[in-house]
């Protein structure tokens, strides 16, 4: 980790940025679920939220301001690229087994598609988002001959004070330059963060190549590990549907998913769980574990307390609690 930097400077949303501030849990997850897609949101404290969103959406990019004055934990996935700039100091990410704590010389880029967890203490955060497509074309353009597909790794990623202020200046830009009416001066400055995005995966290896036969293999093998999470899943069948050797599957997986093939199952199948324990009536933990293919009840509570930030009868009661419509 670098030593000595000083505390990043975020910058502030201007007056011209989009708002959203709600005291009330449900409604910040109906909020968030619409923006950004399905995710599960828990918090840890008592207390009043404060919860505040503000955010600047470009034709390619977007920057995003988020305060909360609670602990909390979130579980989702991004659908475009999304690099998590400043979060408060003791946010712990988590994918798969790997996890990783935030302090202010780390970033976390987030790969669009992966499902994360975070937990966060209160406070402020600031990222920046880039269309996926654009930001493909940018890093083809640059790499030129590569030849495969390109793969995005969810990763924490160590910026020192030159690279942070190179991202912070160019979002800085693209902010004033979204508050005026010169649609030209907006295109370019969206350029040059875009740019600022790239030159920041590239040089810390959040990206990485994959021949286009894997990548359709394993997008297949994924769908088939989605319908039958009920069955007995092990390598060998991983690799006989997938019609590969153990050490080619073991590769693209940490490759595409950043995590092993079972621990992938695993992940689905905690996704499943959940929701079934949230979306039916059932009161019976141990069943659903069984059912989807957990066999020790006492490891499926320990698992799935890291990914949502609750136990699974915290899900239940949670779950009954909701009113009827």
């Amino acid at each position: 980790m670098s030593i000595g930097l000083k505390p990043l400077a975020i910058p502030m949303p201007p007056p011209w940025a989009r708002q959203f501030r709600s005291d009330d849990l449900d409604e910040v997850r109906a909020f968030v679920g619409r923006m950004f897609g399905d995710h599960s949101r828990v918090t840890h404290q008592p207390g009043t939220l404060g919860f505040s969103l503000s955010w600047l959406t470009g034709a390619s990019a977007v920057l995003g301001w988020g305060q909360a004055a609670l602990e909390k934990t979130v579980r989702g996935a991004v659908s475009d690229p999304v690099l998590h700039l400043s979060m408060p100091t003791g946010s712990v990410y988590r994918l798969g087994r790997r996890a990783h704590a935030v302090s202010r010389a780390t970033a976390t880029f987030l790969a669009p598609g992966l499902e994360f967890t975070r937990r966060s203490p209160a406070g402020q955060s600031f990222v920046i988002g880039v269309q996926q497509r654009k930001l493909v074309d940018e890093i083809e353009a640059r790499c030129a001959g590569g030849g495969g597909d390109l793969v995005f790794r969810t990763r924490p990623i160590e910026l020192d004070e030159i690279e942070q202020a190179r991202l912070v200046t160019a979002a800085v830009d693209f902010s004033h330059a979204m508050g005026g009416a010169d649609r030209l001066q907006i295109l370019r400055s969206e350029a040059r963060l875009v740019s600022a995005f790239a030159d920041t995966l590239l040089r810390e290896s959040a990206v990485a190549r994959a021949r286009a036969t894997p990548t359709q293999r394993i997008t297949s093998l994924e769908a088939w590990i989605e319908a039958h999470l009920d069955e007995p899943i092990t390598v060998g069948r991983l690799c006989a549907v997938a019609g590969v050797g153990e050490r080619s599957l073991q590769k693209s997986f940490l490759t595409h998913r950043g995590m092993s093939p079972m621990r992938f199952v695993t992940e689905r199948r905690l996704a499943a769980a959940r929701r079934q324990l949230m979306t039916t009536n059932t009161r019976d933990v141990t069943s659903v574990a069984l059912q989807i293919g957990f066999s020790h009840v006492g490891r499926f509570a320990q698992l799935y307390r890291q990914a949502f930030g609750e136990t699974p009868s915290e899900s239940v009661r949670r779950a009954s609690r909701r009113p009827v419509v």
